[in-house]
């Protein structure tokens, strides 16, 4: 957690429909998570990713999961059912360029991002997103400015 919001830079990524950016999320608390389909990790994780967008998602809350890398998505749909993930966007940044913009080296790295899109905490490694904490951390950002 970070002691004030950091900025996090933008880049464009390919949405399921087109060209799309965090841009579009402001206004939302966003749980970004950067993951591939190589990673274990990531498999354990998603899940419960899932299970957070299902409780919390809507008008002021997104769980938005980002494929990493080369990514095919023949290979994500696959991925999300063999794990039996439903609920959660296939969103693909194929160059990697968001992750590298933002420092992200290795995966899975989850971002919180307050409502104007600043970085307020980061984990690296892998997280049960279902947990009474995280739920904790999401409902005091929900009942917050979201800063």
């Amino acid at each position: 957690v970070h002691s004030a919001p950091q900025e996090f830079a933008d880049a464009t990524f390919d949405g399921t429909d087109g060209e799309l950016s965090l841009a579009e999320y402001r206004g939302q608390i966003v749980l970004l998570n950067f993951w591939a389909i190589w990673c274990a990790p990531c498999r354990e994780e998603m899940p419960t990713l899932e299970a957070l967008e299902q409780d919390y998602g809507g008008e002021d809350f997104a769980v938005v999961t980002l494929a990493t890398g080369p990514n095919a998505r023949p290979a994500i749909d696959k991925f999300f059912d063999e794990i039996g993930v439903t609920a959660l966007p296939k969103y693909l940044d194929k160059r990697a360029a968001l992750s590298r913009a933002n420092g992200v080296f290795g995966l899975p790295v989850t971002v919180l991002l307050n409502r104007e899109g600043q970085e307020v905490a980061r984990l690296t490694g892998t997280a049960d997103w279902s947990s009474d904490s995280a739920r904790a951390i999401v409902d005091a950002m929900l009942a917050s400015d979201g800063s």
